[in-house]
């Protein structure tokens, strides 16, 4: 593209002799140069050389009596007295647009600037945006129910058995109460294949006080939680569609749930889905005070809305009043500490503390590209402004005031926000898919991230305060030229030091900010190499494992149960490829917890002064020890002689043995169900498995972990577990042995689901994968930075070394080596750099405390990653630096010394 002239000059002296208002004369000369230079643009494309079409453009200026004739009549078309600002007759829609075709034009002759910036600020804002549209489903937008901002929860421990529901809806003058279940499991059957569903147990008020209604029918009514009127099930609207295949006559049919028959009396509405995105159903609760195991002993969480003129402290005064009262109903002696520090907290706040912390790290760090970004722009601002001293020295000289240039360049910058904008939302769109992997798919909202013109509306809103932001600062610089220097030098060596200065000081806080996002990048990759280096405790190779789910009634009588698995693990032993195989009720990784309170030997337990302690209880066969690679460290395993009518004995872990009998052997202690007369016998020590994630972050009340043989166990209902896992060690494809099992279990009991089909291996990978993905983020974010903040110093050195020709011709002459030339700029980006480090490690320090809780065995102050980043910030400063150094040390005295 060829060199734009310098039209301006031509068309002040052509209008020298016309004597027009200074402020008129300069948007006429705009206008003017704006015209004469699209002419000139399109004679050139058209293939006339540049002079030819040089005088071509200029010659309508020659005529200048009818010049002058046509720009008296503009003149005498614009208000004569002065306006105010605010007054119906100031036009600042037509200046508008009149900046906005000129700054189009101005950014287009600089297609490299323009897209470096727009780059810029699309990566910004378009992080943000991504952030905002999920901060916007889980923790801004109201929760999708009548008056959301009454639902309260009762915390801290925040679970009741039915029992305490009861009493809190008698009891309770501050909230109307309800309670559910999450997490029941139920059998769909008589539709042809079997399905196993999650679903929740929900008081009949539930919906109620939720304040939603159904698409069909009706909801549970009041008394429809008692026996012999609870057999009763509202669809998920997803179940209603998919299962019943959108059936309009589905009200009143029974289906087979749970191997029960259940009425079905309504349909929820579209979307849908308390407590999380998995529930397909709601059942009644079963309130039988008469039964004392469901009644006093299964406790669920218990949600509330506040009644009219109640405030949420009145209602945390009440339920720590009410839970105080009810520890006395309990038919068992209770801790004290069970109803400690009860409370209430508001519904939204309940369902989005598991995501919270992760979403406030993510939006620092977004935060934190859009601050590089704006810097990064606002320095290239700078140096644009300085380039254009000429032109904007001319427009004062020919009166254009200082708000006014301040307009143009704002609108400059406003035109780059609003470009950056445009792809950001795109970026956006493209970056939630991402975003979501480092965070809960369950979480509240995230199965509804919501429209778009949210997002527009976000972007449009931080373009625009963007804009402004960055450009600001350099429109106020650049309004006021030097106009003798800037006329004289036609720009070079016209900006001064304090201007310098600034644009020195943007690329040591782009460096700063950068240093603290490639720390946290840092100490996040540290924190995953270690977590794959921990063993988790068993051999994850070649094992397939899948989850076989009979109704709970096949475990009536304990014998059919364990006769139904043991004739299922001889038969899938037949097939080919299935080199052993082996039962379990729960799996390493899975995050599931069959919790159940236990006494241990040695240890006294009164219930009076607090609850007793919890141990993970795992429900294994025989064999389950040797398939997984589990080490027998003290003792013995589990035998098949284990029966279900020999002397109860259990396997504890290695870690449950520290704790309880840290110097004498654990062989011959006791353990035992609180529940139970009988006690345990400890017959071996297994090694540690981590059972909940690879960072072993089980909950705090587990103490301890046994495993019980099969046809002995008992889980938290006091029955024997009826849905198990097959784990299988296998060298055959997966899809035909399961395809096999598939039809063992249709000649077994067609009525059995087979779902959930996994590799260990596959487990591994999933307990890695949030903290794999915040990892890759924040590299994604300190990459980013770091390139931004190596192209602002690049261009800081680069247009500081161009100013500096003059004397750095001058250094060359008098005998300064070429290497010293090298260096002296070399140095200037590596101080910019190591500045900005200085500035960053002191800010990470504290920042990087925010990912304390995310990092497994590395220390927010690790040293490596100190070290690490600080080599990677000097090799950036050094490719910063290197092209201006050698172009420098390149320089020829002669033409520098003729420099401008």
């Amino acid at each position: 593209m060829p060199e734009d002239p310098d039209w301006k000059t031509e068309i002040v002296q052509r209008l020298a002799r016309v004597n027009l208002p200074p402020a008129r004369e300069a948007e006429i000369i705009d206008e003017l140069a704006g015209h004469l230079n699209d002419d000139y643009q399109r004679l050139v494309a058209s293939g006339a050389k540049e002079e030819e079409a040089r005088e071509i453009a200029l010659e309508g200026l020659n005529d200048r009596p009818q010049i002058a004739e046509a720009l008296r009549k503009v003149v005498r078309t614009a208000p004569r007295e002065p306006i105010a600002l605010g007054t119906p007759r100031l036009s600042l829609t037509g200046t508008f647009w009149r900046d906005l075709r000129y700054a189009m034009r101005i950014l287009r002759r600089s297609p490299g600037f323009t897209a470096l910036a727009v780059i810029s600020l699309a990566l910004g804002i378009g992080g943000n945006a991504a952030m905002f549209r999920i901060l916007n489903a889980v923790l801004i937008r109201p929760l999708p129910y009548a008056d959301s901002d009454r639902l309260v929860r009762a915390d801290h421990s925040g679970y009741y058995p039915p029992g305490g529901l009861v009493d809190l809806q008698r009891e309770s003058r501050t909230m109307e109460v309800a309670g559910y279940s999450p997490g029941l499991e139920l059998n769909l059957t008589g539709l042809g294949e079997p399905w196993r569903l999650r679903g929740s147990a929900v008081s009949g008020n539930l919906f109620h006080v939720l304040g939603v209604g159904v698409e069909l029918g009706r909801t549970f009514r009041p008394g429809e939680e008692e026996t012999g009127r609870d057999n009763l099930v509202i669809l998920s609207h997803e179940l209603w569609q998919g299962q019943f295949r959108g059936d309009p006559g589905i009200i009143g049919r029974v289906v087979m749930l749970g191997g029960t028959g259940r009425e079905v009396v309504g349909v929820a509405a579209r979307g849908f889905a308390f407590p999380d995105a998995a529930t397909r159903f709601w059942i009644p609760l079963h309130l039988d005070p008469r039964d004392r195991t469901t009644y006093w002993e299964g406790y669920m969480p218990v949600i509330g809305r506040l009644r009219d003129g109640v405030s949420l402290i009145q209602a945390q005064h009440e339920i720590a009043t009410l839970s105080l009262h009810m520890l006395r109903l309990f038919p068992y002696t209770m801790g004290r500490d069970w109803a400690a520090n009860m409370t209430v907290v508001p519904l939204q706040e309940s369902l989005t503390s598991n995501i919270r912390p992760e979403l406030v790290v993510l939006q620092c760090a977004v935060a934190l590209v859009l601050l590089i970004a704006c810097a990064n722009v606002a320095g290239l601002l700078l140096a644009r402004a300085t380039a254009r001293q000429k032109e904007i020295a001319l427009r004062v000289a020919v009166g254009a005031s200082r708000a006014r240039i301040v307009q143009q360049l704002l609108t400059e910058s406003l035109v780059l926000a609003l470009a950056g904008g445009s792809f950001g939302i795109a970026l956006a769109f493209a970056a939630n898919a991402v975003l979501e992997t480092a965070l809960p798919a369950t979480s509240n909202g995230m199965a509804n991230l919501g429209s778009g013109w949210q997002v527009l509306a976000y972007a449009g809103a931080l373009s625009l305060l963007t804009g402004m932001t960055f450009g600001l600062v350099p429109a106020l610089i650049a309004s006021r030229p030097d106009l003798a220097l800037a006329i004289k030098t036609g720009g070079q060596r016209a900006a001064g030091a304090a201007r310098a200065r600034l644009r020195s000081a943007l690329i040591v806080g782009e460096v700063a900010l950068a240093v603290v996002l490639t720390i946290g990048a840092g100490l996040l990759i540290r924190s995953l190499w270690k977590l794959t280096q921990v063993s988790p405790g068993f051999q994850p190779q070649h094992v397939l494992t899948l989850r076989v789910s009979p109704e709970q009634s096949l475990c009536g009588q304990r014998s059919a149960c364990i006769a139904f698995y043991d004739e299922l693990l001889r038969r899938v032993r037949e097939i080919p490829g299935v080199e052993d195989d082996a039962a379990a009720n729960t799996l390493p990784l899975s995050a599931e917890i069959p919790a159940s309170s236990v006494k241990v030997e040695g240890f006294p337990y009164v219930p009076a002064e607090r609850a007793a302690p919890m141990f993970w209880a795992g429900a294994v066969t025989p064999d389950y020890f040797r398939l997984m690679g589990i080490s027998i460290l003290q003792g013995r395993a589990l035998e098949p002689s284990d029966s279900e009518s020999a002397a109860p004995v259990i396997v504890v872990s290695a870690a449950t043995a520290r704790r309880y009998w840290p110097h004498e052997s654990p062989i011959g202690k006791h353990v035992q169900l609180v529940w139970e007369d009988r006690w345990w016998t400890v017959v071996g020590v297994a090694a540690d498995v981590r059972q909940f994630d690879l960072a072993d972050h089980s909950p705090d009340y587990i103490r301890g972990a046994m495993y019980m043989p099969y046809a002995q166990a008992e889980d938290s209902d006091r029955q024997l577990p009826a849905v198990m896992t097959l784990v299988l060690h296998t060298n055959s494809e997966p899809t035909y042995v399961v395809s096999r099992i598939r039809d063992l279990m249709r000649q077994m009991n067609p009525s059995v689901p087979v779902d959930e089909i996994r590799s260990m291996v596959s487990l591994v990978n999933e307990s890695t994968q949030q903290p794999r993905s915040m990892m890759w983020l924040f590299v994604s974010f300190a990459a980013v930075a770091l390139l931004l903040a190596a192209v602002g110093a690049y261009g800081v050195v680069s247009y500081t070394t161009a100013q500096r020709t003059f004397e750095l011709g001058v250094r060359v002459a008098l005998g300064a080596r070429r290497r010293n030339i090298f260096g002296l700029v070399l140095g200037q980006s590596l101080r910019l750099v190591l500045a900005g480090l200085a500035l960053g490690l002191g800010a990470s320090l504290a920042l990087t405390r925010l990912l304390a809780t995310f990092l497994y065995g590395t220390a927010t102050s690790d040293a490596l990653t100190l070290v690490t980043v600080c080599g990677v910030l000097v090799a950036v400063a050094l490719a910063a630096g290197f092209v201006p150094a050698r172009r420098a040390a390149n320089i020829d005295p002669v033409v520098a010394l003729r420099a401008d």
